[in-house]
């Protein structure tokens, strides 16, 4: 009996430091700023609450185990479900939201983000099993004190944390690519970036506006599987949409004849964009574009010219 009552102690005492380890390790990881996502201010509560239940789910699994419990495993199952059910609802939410946008996100972004919410979720749970892991073997094998169990359990935690953290950083445009001012001038009606024909643009108005606030720079690959990179539609979308959440765009969403739009330079195997934004600065254009994360469905185009030059013949 008495066995059992020290037992009970220290699972007790394990899942509270696992629970809140958990939890913090998802703290640590969580910015919301208006450059990456979540950004709005409830997703702080939102995801803390996720991130206290997907700890609890890793800090009872020890002991359910040591217990026998072994139906304590359905609970990972059932977690899972409940994080892809998550990631589910919260794409559908991004592509309603996503019509209403005047520079939308695009299908690629949308997917990329709820593909990060799932996996971001996971870090709660296997952060707080290895730490009740390392507090009760610790405690057990051991029988050292709470103090240093907590601490050796905060360790464990914590370096499963910084793990998740470097398996889902992202590299961004200013990895593979160089960004360079370009030149927004007129053929006729035509809108052209450098030697790139961008559209027709009928009125003068519009041509006056282009040519006093517009501005437009040329996306140079370092190599050819970089040019796959920046040249995939859903990348091209993703960078389009960071211009305008960090720079605004100078149109109304009727007027139709002022375009959010990249084009592909194939001779010079570049991306160009044309811009009007509401903040003239060149300068925060470039890091704006380079701070773009690489997208999944991005990696991998013309993957076989890997180590081939961009100006391959």
């Amino acid at each position: 009996m008495k066995e059992s009552l020290v037992n009970d102690d220290l699972f007790r005492h394990a899942f509270i430091v696992a629970l809140i380890i958990g939890t913090l390790c998802r703290g640590f990881v969580l910015r919301v700023t208006d450059r990456q996502y979540p950004t709005r201010p409830l997703d702080y509560l939102e995801q803390i609450i996720i991130a206290g239940l997907s700890a609890s789910l890793g800090a009872i699994a020890l002991p359910a185990l040591i217990d026998k419990e072994f139906s304590a495993l359905t609970f990972f199952a059932v977690g899972i479900q409940q994080f892809q059910g998550l990631a589910g609802q919260e794409r559908i939410t991004l592509e309603n939201l996503d019509n209403d946008e005047v520079v939308p996100k695009g299908g690629a972004y949308v997917e990329e983000i709820a593909s990060t919410y799932e996996t971001r979720s996971y870090i709660s749970l296997f952060s707080s099993l290895v730490a009740s892991t390392v507090y009760i073997y610790l405690a057990r094998k051991y029988a050292l004190s709470a103090m240093i169990c907590t601490l050796a359990a905060a360790i464990g935690g914590g370096i499963v944390g910084l793990i998740f953290r470097y398996a889902l950083r992202r590299n961004s445009i200013g990895d593979v690519a160089d960004i360079v001012p370009a030149k927004l001038h007129f053929n006729d009606t035509i809108l052209m970036v450098n030697d790139v024909v961008i559209t027709n643009v009928g009125l003068k108005n519009t041509r006056d506006r282009y040519l006093n606030k517009g501005m437009a720079v040329e996306i140079v690959p370092k190599s050819m599987s970089d040019f796959g990179v920046i040249n995939d539609v859903g990348q091209r979308q993703a960078i389009l949409h960071n211009i305008f959440i960090h720079m605004g765009i100078d149109k109304d969403v009727d007027e139709v004849d002022i375009l959010a739009v990249s084009r592909t330079d194939l001779d010079k195997r570049t991306v160009v964009i044309p811009y009007i934004p509401l903040l003239q600065d060149m300068e925060v254009l470039k890091q704006v574009i380079k701070s773009t994360p690489i997208i999944e469905t991005a990696k991998g185009k013309q993957s076989a010219y890997k180590k081939k030059p961009i100006f391959f013949k």
